[in-house]
């Protein structure tokens, strides 16, 4: 169930002055319906909500405003959070206003805001902040970061009615060359992110020379037989590498995830004449290896290489393969295995990060493995979490250094709603025990396009061992491809109509429906009915 902001404002502000007998229940009312305009500066300090680098009664109304849902413009969520509980709520506006008439010392969280940005609309290609410093390379990037916050999506989750997860980082895809410059472009996206006082923004190098080549719902511009493995280093890569190298932005930590869907495409689907091609000169090998020297070379860029997800490439036969193909590619670049700085699994796709009532894929129900039911045939990962960790450390015993972490995409993987088991199934059945205890929906794990999933964990830096960050870089909301045959995207004319996107289509492997949702839009445009659906099935709720 969604916490209705509107909610009886009186019931919530009797618990706050239970709890914080300092300010009166009017004053309270004064802050959530006061309305002003504030000019907007850029600092970070907790509790200054505005960034005019003081912290004022203003802030804590900005707070009150954002808690009942008014929106208000320039906030900024990170600051807002002062007692650090992971949510923005009447009682952070109290002690911002018990801060500023000097009944509270200091916030809870102390005085460092975390991982957050500006709701204000940006003016493309206007830096206006101060470039930050070159700092000394990490470990762990997302580690001690601000996060910068798309607009351009934050305002269409905002429009669509997901003001509540607007202020999350998502990925920028630079799927085509036109993306360098269309909108506020790349450019544009850089200086927004110094304009909000940001130090991290992830972008989704993703343009290959016959691009995704087993899917046609995301096929791409170049082709490997139209001379594409040239024009992808002289019009796409090189022009990206030129303005992520202005010094303007070398305080930001640039992390770029390389070219998901390629090399797995190379293990699996060389029986598919585009990936057979793409498997040789001019293909995905050569073009990430260029991609990845090009921007290895700007110091502050941090390269993350697709694991694809546990459904795809879990079972014996493709996982051990394909980390000796990332080997390979690897290590023939200019700084070898150290090129990288991680690894993403489940990129744009709805695995989920556990399954909390599957844990042992070898455990015997009615005489057989769990992993041998129908769903999981024989593939004994059955989350990205236990496939993250054991694909991290198959890297790092093939040479990959032991600092690289995982990071995994929870953007659509929540998989709750009512429908979401709560309990393991007591069924002696084995395919019946896994269908009522697996909290991934899906008619089948090859399912990709637009299911029915949910909003997954939130961005978080350092979740568990070994892993750098749960992140999202397909952004809620955007399409997986067009639900039916219909007219061409006229930005990218060769993403084309795939059977998996199609309600009424069958699985290729499975034998059963595709369970995409119907209506939906060319891939990555934005696509209304798939996001309300993950915002009712996120997990955890919203």
């Amino acid at each position: 169930m969604f916490l209705k902001k509107t909610q009886n404002l009186y019931i919530k502000e009797e618990y706050v002055l239970k709890k914080q007998k300092v300010l009166s229940k009017g004053f309270l009312l004064v802050l959530v319906f006061l309305c002003g305009t504030v000019l907007a500066a850029y600092g970070q300090e907790l509790g200054d909500t505005n960034n005019d680098g003081s912290i004022t009664i203003i802030d804590a109304l900005l707070t009150a405003q954002e808690y009942v849902g008014t929106n208000p413009s320039p906030f900024y969520p990170n600051a807002a959070d002062v007692d650090c509980d992971g949510d923005i709520d009447i009682l952070d506006a109290l002690q911002i206003a018990q801060y500023y008439v000097g009944l509270l010392n200091e916030f809870p969280c102390g005085s460092t805001a975390t991982p957050g940005t500006s709701t204000a609309t940006p003016t493309p290609g206007t830096a206006t902040a101060t470039p930050g410093p070159a700092e000394p390379r990490v470990d762990n990037p997302w580690s001690g970061s601000t996060w910068y916050i798309d607009p351009v999506w934050s305002q269409k989750a905002r429009d669509g009615g997901g003001s509540s997860i607007a202020n999350n980082n998502t990925c920028v895809w630079m799927d085509r060359i036109g993306a360098i410059t269309d909108g506020i472009g790349l450019r544009g996206h850089m200086d927004e992110c110094l304009n909000q006082g940001a130090n991290l923004i992830m972008i989704a190098i993703y343009n290959a020379p016959n691009r995704d080549c087993s899917a046609d719902a995301s096929n791409g511009e170049l082709l490997v037989a139209e001379d594409g493995f040239n024009r992808y280093c002289n019009e796409y890569i090189d022009p990206i590498v030129s303005v992520l190298g202005d010094p303007a932005y070398r305080g930001i930590r640039i992390v770029c995830v390389i070219e998901q869907d390629s090399l797995a495409n190379l293990i699996t689907n060389l029986d598919i004449p585009q990936c057979s091609e793409a498997n040789g000169t001019g293909g995905y090998v050569d073009s990430i290896r260029y991609a990845t020297n090009q921007l290895r070379s700007l110091p502050n860029t941090y390269l993350y290489a697709s694991l694809e997800h546990s459904g795809w490439l879990g079972w014996s036969d493709n996982f051990g393969p394909y980390a000796d193909l990332c080997r390979e590619v690897w290590q023939n670049t200019n700084d070898g295995l150290d090129s990288l700085a991680g690894f993403v699994t489940n990129p744009a796709n709805y695995t989920p990060t556990e399954e909390p009532y599957l844990t042992n894929p070898d455990q015997q129900v009615g005489g057989q493995a769990v992993k041998s039911a129908d769903f999981y045939q024989y593939n004994p990962y059955f989350d990205e979490l236990t496939y993250g960790r054991d694909m991290r450390t198959a890297m790092i015993n093939r040479g990959f250094p032991s600092r690289i972490g995982i990071c995994i995409d929870t953007s659509r993987n929540g998989w709750g709603g009512p429908d979401r088991p709560t309990r393991v199934s007591s069924s002696s059945d084995l395919n019946t025990y896994v269908n009522e205890s697996r909290v991934d929906r899906r008619y089948h794990r090859g399912n990709w396009c637009n299911q029915p999933g949910g909003i997954g964990i939130r961005p978080v830096a350092n979740p568990a061992s070994g892993f750098h960050a749960y992140i999202w870089v397909k952004p809620p909301g955007e399409s997986d491809g067009i639900s039916e045959p219909g007219p061409q995207d006229p930005n990218d004319p060769n993403k084309t109509h795939d059977q998996m996107c199609s309600p009424t289509g069958i699985n290729e492997w499975g034998d059963c429906s595709t369970g995409a949702m119907d209506g939906a839009p060319h891939a990555g445009r934005w696509f209304q009915a798939q996001f309300d659906v993950l915002m009712q099935n996120a997990y955890p709720p919203l």
